[in-house]
């Protein structure tokens, strides 16, 4: 169940903030997050009283443990999901829904363990996690059923839907796109079991130094 107790809004600023390769300006912030400045500034206030950040200069974050904030309040499995089903291997799956949204032009970012084999392989994905716009829900279904991938409460493909903005900072490899590096760990930290064994490991491979 997703912890109501810290919104969204604060979690896309942290969001932005785990991502940041330099300090920001509070206006900065505000644009990236897609946050207004008046309440950006008061959960900036907020994160930098609770020692995760700091202002001055400019904003930057001082503790990268933030990331289990997200974890915590926006576990994968809790977020709103959308699930399909189809005959082929979840490794297969990655590359065609790939393609299929490369020339629908759909935006996509994939996570779990579809992600992390692109990232830091660690097991073999048997299901698909991928991050989409709410708006092209309709898209997506008449997209997949055109290519024998269908409706399924039991489904291996779950579209998922997020308020904090899941292609913020995502990068393509080999072609395919993956969320963050630190949306990628939080959101496998939030399985636990052999997920979360995975987010280790990624944040081993990639240096996030959580």
């Amino acid at each position: 169940m997703i912890n109501k107790l810290i919104p969204a809004t604060a979690l896309r600023i942290i969001n932005v903030l785990l991502n940041a390769e330099k300090q920001m300006s509070l206006r900065e912030l505000s644009r990236d997050a897609g946050v207004s400045l008046g309440k950006c500034s008061y959960y900036a206030n907020a994160l930098e009283e609770a020692g995760y950040l700091r202002k001055r200069p400019k904003i930057r974050l001082l503790n990268k443990e933030a990331v289990y904030i997200i974890s915590f309040c926006y576990p994968l499995r809790a977020l709103k999901k959308f699930s399909f089903d189809s005959l082929e291997r979840a490794e297969y799956l990655i590359k065609k829904i790939a393609e299929l949204a490369d020339k629908s032009r759909l935006d996509y970012a994939f996570t779990h363990l579809a992600g992390a084999e692109l990232v830091a392989p660690y097991a073999v994905p048997n299901e698909v996690y991928c991050y989409v716009s709410e708006k092209d829900l309709e898209k997506w279904s008449r997209l997949f059923q055109k290519n024998n991938i269908y409706p399924s409460k039991e489904g291996k493909v779950h579209l998922m839907v997020s308020e904090i903005n899941p292609f913020y900072a995502v990068q393509k490899i080999r072609g395919v796109k993956v969320v963050s590096n630190p949306l990628l760990f939080s959101d496998l930290f939030s399985c636990g079991g052999r997920e979360g064994e995975a987010a280790k490991y990624l944040a081993e491979k990639t240096g996030l130094n959580l």
